[in-house]
């Protein structure tokens, strides 16, 4: 046993081998098992990664400085918490090798048979029970390692220590993937619009590699720079993107009981990224809720979508007015007064049991709020509507009713339904007519940049295989 002097004189004579030994305790494991799981914990109880006029909206700026300083909006990002897994990675490869080095293979030696074991005998000479033995050992799945002087080493099951390195190698494998994901990673979303290309770039200066290359190369010793090396090249971003054009945004319903209900999203899109020997292109690619599409280093999802139509209002046959809308932002008309609120465009195809699928009629559900008593224009101050004196109220009667206008007109009025406005069956609100027309999708695509998945794809085939 070593005591705290023979590791400091140890320490000091050969630092080295100390630095090995302390990397391949157990107990330094525990330890940062326990620093990681409390991290993760305050992780889980401050949302992480959102943009800074989220959390002041939420919290306040004093609350939000406080805890940005100490960095508990983006814990999994920060120096401490890569130092960490670094670490424990560390730890994980210096235990897998001690114990790979110094296996031990298992030894003869005289003892007390247990309390529950049964004795039985073996006809006939060594030799001939020994070949019963071997037989019996391999009938029982048993794996015969070593035989000699009549003494048989068998195994069954499969090996302990290569299950157990397998493990330390799966759980090795997935910390450098997380670290590999936290300094290079980066995400964002672009919408589609049909014939309208999108560029998106394949490289980020946002992730922490970038920022901890540029920070070395800004670092500098009595006006020199030596590692002014290590600053990212950034001539050829220009060329490294991946270009985005939507020839057709799919919209699909399935109708239940009357009403409309999302069954898919495709967005088929042309694809152009850099290959090895010039341009790629491809035509038509499919992107589907489920279904991502992976290019030039780029995982492209089906996230959402938008919606526009046009609100067309008419009057005794003539249009007297036409307001460019989107679903689920409200609007207002100069021909009729008050707030209108639209929900979602039901457009595309819909699907239904038994029967083929057809083309929906495009049309969004809308709300009328008409407008507040208080918004209606004010009578001067002692005339009535006619030019004629007004009759005053006395004090304590013109008190209550001014009490009684002011809480009226704090109160919005309830909303109206109005139905479906559609493109096919026109609404009638306020001695107008009301009709959709240009009806138009977008595809609202979220993508990524990981190249640490594939890393944790590994770790968890050889963890279940282990398993």
């Amino acid at each position: 046993m070593t005591t705290r002097t023979d590791r400091a004189v140890e320490r000091r004579s050969n630092p080295f081998r100390w630095l090995g030994r302390e990397l391949s305790r157990i107990r330094l494991a525990v330890w940062l098992l326990i620093v990681m799981a409390v991290t993760m914990i305050v992780g889980s109880i401050f949302p992480q990664g959102y943009d800074a006029d989220t959390y002041i909206e939420s919290w306040g700026e004093g609350r939000y400085q406080a805890l940005a300083r100490w960095g508990l909006l983006n814990l999994f990002h920060t120096k401490y918490f890569l130092i960490l897994g670094a670490l424990l990675l560390l730890n994980l490869v210096f235990c897998s090798l001690v114990r790979w080095l110094n296996r031990s293979g298992a030894g003869l030696a005289w003892t007390r048979p247990p309390a529950h074991a049964k004795e039985f005998a073996i006809p006939g000479d060594a030799r001939g029970a020994a070949d019963h033995a071997r037989r019996v050992l391999e009938s029982r799945g048993y794996r015969i390692l070593h035989e000699q002087g009549g003494v048989i080493t068998a195994r069954r099951g499969p090996w302990p220590e290569g299950v157990s390195f397998l493990y330390h190698i799966a759980m090795a494998v997935a910390i450098v993937g997380f670290i590999i994901s936290a300094l290079t990673s980066f995400e964002g979303d672009a919408t589609l619009y049909p014939n309208e290309p999108v560029v998106v770039r394949t490289v980020s200066s946002g992730t922490g590699v970038f920022r901890i290359a540029n920070a070395l190369a800004d670092w500098s010793v009595a006006g020199c720079h030596p590692f002014a090396w290590a600053r990212p090249d950034t001539s050829d971003w220009p060329e490294r993107t991946v270009a985005l054009t939507l020839n057709e945004f799919r919209t699909e319903w399935e109708l239940h009981e009357g009403e409309y209900y999302p069954k898919d999203w495709v967005s088929d899109v042309t694809v152009e990224w850099p290959g090895r020997h010039g341009k790629v292109r491809e035509e038509h690619r499919l992107i589907e809720v489920n279904r991502p599409l992976r290019r030039g280093g780029l995982t492209f999802y089906q996230m959402a979508y938008e919606q526009s139509f046009d609100v067309v209002v008419t009057k005794d046959g003539e249009e007297i007015e036409r307001v460019s809308a989107q679903s689920y932002v409200p609007f207002t008309l100069e021909s009729v007064p008050g707030m209108f609120f639209p929900g979602t465009m039901r457009v595309g195809t819909l699907y239904q049991k038994y029967r083929e699928p057809r083309p929906v009629v495009p049309h969004v559900p809308l709300k009328w709020q008409p407008p507040a008593a208080g918004d209606t224009s004010a009578v001067g101050s002692g005339e009535t509507p006619d030019g004629g004196a007004e009759e005053m109220s006395p004090p304590d009667s013109a008190a209550a009713t001014s009490a009684t206008t002011e809480a009226e007109a704090a109160a919005p009025p309830d909303k109206v339904e109005l139905g479906d406005l559609s493109a096919e069956e026109p609404l009638e609100i306020e001695g107008v007519t009301l009709t959709l027309e240009n009806p138009y999708e977008g595809s609202v695509l979220s993508y990524r940049h990981d190249p640490g998945v594939p890393l944790l794809y590994v770790a968890i085939i050889a963890f279940m295989v282990g398993l």
